[in-house]
Order: C-alpha cells, then sequence, then structure tokens
C-alpha cells in the first residue's frame, strides 16, 4: 500500500458539512466536539479511490466523511434495524430498515399523552408493527440528542410554514 493513502483524520476549525449541511442551516453539530484525538487510517486503494471521487464531487472534507461513516456505523451495531438516510442533501437521519424515519415514531410517542402513550397506541396511529415501533424507540432512547434536535428543527419549519401560510391568507382579505 501506498504511503499517500494514509488518511489523517483531524478535524479542523471549520464548519462541518455534517452538522451544516449544504444550505448553512446547523443540522446537528457532534463532530468537532467529539473529535478526541486524530487517528491514522490506513484504507485499501479503491476504498481512497472511492473517498476521493465522493469528496470531490461533494466538497465534503474527506474527515467528515470518514467521521460520518464510522459515527454511523457504530449506531448501526447497536441497533440493526436502523439505518441511515439522506432526504434532504447534507442531512443524515436515522430510520427503520423497513419502515419511517425515527422522528417520526418519536413525535408520534410524543404526542401520546399520559395512559394514551404506549407501543401498542403508537402501532396504531403509526400503522408500524409493534416491533418496528420498539426499534425506533430504542434508537431514540439511545440517541436523544440527535433525535431530540431534529424534532426541535422539524417543529421550527412547521411553524415558519404555517406563519407563510397565514401571511399569504391574509392577503385574502384585502380589498
Amino acid at each position: 500500500m501506498n504511503d499517500d493513502l494514509l488518511t489523517h483524520l483531524v478535524l479542523e476549525e471549520e464548519r462541518c458539512f455534517t452538522c451544516y449541511g449544504n444550505n448553512g442551516f446547523l443540522l446537528r453539530c457532534a463532530t468537532l466536539y467529539d473529535m478526541v484525538a486524530p487517528a491514522n487510517v490506513r484504507l485499501s486503494e479503491p476504498v481512497y479511490n472511492a473517498l476521493t471521487a465522493f469528496t470531490a464531487r461533494t466538497g465534503v472534507p474527506k474527515s467528515t466523511v470518514m467521521s460520518t461513516a464510522i459515527s454511523e456505523w457504530l449506531r448501526l451495531q447497536g441497533h440493526p434495524r436502523i439505518h441511515f438516510v439522506s432526504p434532504i442533501p447534507g442531512a443524515r437521519r436515522a430510520a427503520l430498515v423497513d419502515g419511517p424515519q425515527v422522528w417520526s415514531v418519536a413525535e408520534a410517542w410524543m404526542q401520546s399523552s399520559g395512559t394514551d402513550r404506549s407501543v401498542e397506541s403508537v402501532a396504531e396511529v403509526t400503522g408500524l408493527r409493534l416491533d418496528q415501533v420498539e426499534a425506533a424507540l430504542s434508537y431514540w432512547a439511545d440517541n436523544r440528542d440527535e433525535i431530540d434536535t431534529l424534532l426541535g428543527q422539524i417543529h421550527a419549519a412547521q411553524e415558519e410554514e404555517y406563519a407563510a401560510w397565514q401571511r399569504r391568507k391574509a392577503l385574502d382579505l384585502l380589498k
């Protein structure tokens, strides 16, 4: 293996693509703060070439791609029913392999109240099986910051859209 295939994983003081996405909005920010120490990684030539091509195409730093990939892989080891999807460019979200994104199950759980909050009631409301609800709740329990942050962002976007709709509807009242 060639020494130039050695990739030094050091996250510099950069606006991390994983955290900000390509639209500049904060998606999540764990990468910059979780980096404890640099790590040297030797990659096979095909993997290195694929990584180089991906980073050239997307503009995402190699260290960010590698950190994201390793972080997701580690989370997958504890939650085999979960995979990661990119519903919008720059965003990576946890989803059931056979169902919706985890945040939507968390949202359904939060919408249930008191004695109505159960795996069974969420399964009934969402149309999911009990095992799917359990898998999503398990992932949420282990990754609260990730899912709670996403829920906050989704709620903020919904509020912005509703306010825009109200402003538009106000125009209908003009004479």
